[in-house]
């Protein structure tokens, strides 16, 4: 009984010795933090651009810049970046509207995490330090809200509000802005004889093209089913004629293999210019106009329209 009654009381010691260990959970490695502007507000929202240390990143409405901005009130050459080492600075270019950190005006400051900088009429944008997995989950957070699930281009109504900023801004300044609307060809053929998921792959190789294609300041958009859209900014009718020529030829010659079998697409193409006092809803429709003449033509060919014809 003696003996029993040791093992007991150490057994006992034991328990309450261990029941005061505390394991912590090993620590996630230190990631090194980049610097990036992060759109809040404007017509660009959500887009993220990184700073590179030893490089500037200029900011304005004029082609050449890093951040292409669309917003009205913005200069041409509105503003500069500039990182070196851990110091960011900015620096406003002589712009009409100011450059605001803060709500204060400035001509030059040096920025900190978390600064917020008012641009042009609407444009607002953040300075943030983040890691590989804040930056993971900001750029997912963003395609959510502009991008189209399936083709990863911009989503109908992203295009609806970038349209209308460029809108306003072709219309002040009286520069071109010009319309594409892309149609895939029999698409309906498509999806019978490969399936929608097959349908879905030739989509993505469309978009893929139309990717490649395209310059900084156009934006790209799926509008709905297999309609795809172009905004080319600075363009009069002639050149998006023959940018929308390239295109059509980019995907007639471009091949998706889906299932063992390949898939093979035209597309039609409607062009139009911005004329005085056209609406959004008549330049939509002007395009639109154009594809429907594309494909009662025989398909496979691009119509530029204006707003008489």
């Amino acid at each position: 009984m003696i003996l029993w009654r040791a093992v007991a009381d150490d057994s006992r010691r034991f328990l309450n010795v261990a029941s005061t260990v505390v394991v912590k959970p090993a620590a996630r490695p230190a990631t090194p933090q980049r610097a990036y502007l992060v759109v809040l507000a404007g017509p660009q929202m959500g887009e993220m651009y990184k700073l590179e240390a030893g490089a500037e990143l200029l900011i304005g409405r004029v082609e050449g810049v890093q951040l292409l901005l669309t917003d009205d009130g913005a200069s041409r050459r509105h503003a500069r970046i500039t990182m070196e080492g851990a110091e960011i600075r900015i620096q406003d270019l002589g712009s009409r509207n100011g450059t605001f950190v803060g709500g204060q005006r400035v001509t030059e400051r040096t920025l900190v995490d978390g600064d917020k900088i008012q641009i042009g009429v609407s444009t607002t944008l953040k300075l943030t330090l983040t890691d590989d997995l804040e930056e993971e989950y900001q750029r997912r957070l963003v395609a959510a809200a502009l991008r189209d699930p399936l083709t990863a281009v911009y989503n109908r109504r992203h295009f609806e509000e970038r349209m209308a900023a460029e809108f306003s801004a072709a219309r002040r300044h009286g520069s071109p802005l010009s319309l594409m609307v892309i149609d895939v060809d029999h698409f309906k053929q498509v999806n019978d004889a490969h399936g929608h998921l097959g349908g879905d792959a030739a989509l993505k190789m469309v978009a893929r093209v139309l990717q490649e294609a395209m310059r900084k300041e156009d934006i790209l958009a799926r509008y709905g089913g297999e309609e795809f859209v172009v905004l080319a900014r600075g363009t009069d009718l002639d050149g998006a004629t023959r940018f929308a020529e390239r295109i059509r030829g980019h995907i007639e010659n471009a091949r998706c293999s889906w299932d063992g079998r390949e898939i093979r697409l035209t597309v039609s193409i409607g062009v139009t210019q911005l004329a005085p006092g056209m609406s959004v809803q008549q330049f939509i429709d002007t395009a639109d106009r154009g594809v429907y003449r594309a494909k009662h033509a025989g398909r496979n060919r691009v119509v530029a329209t204006l707003a008489e014809d």
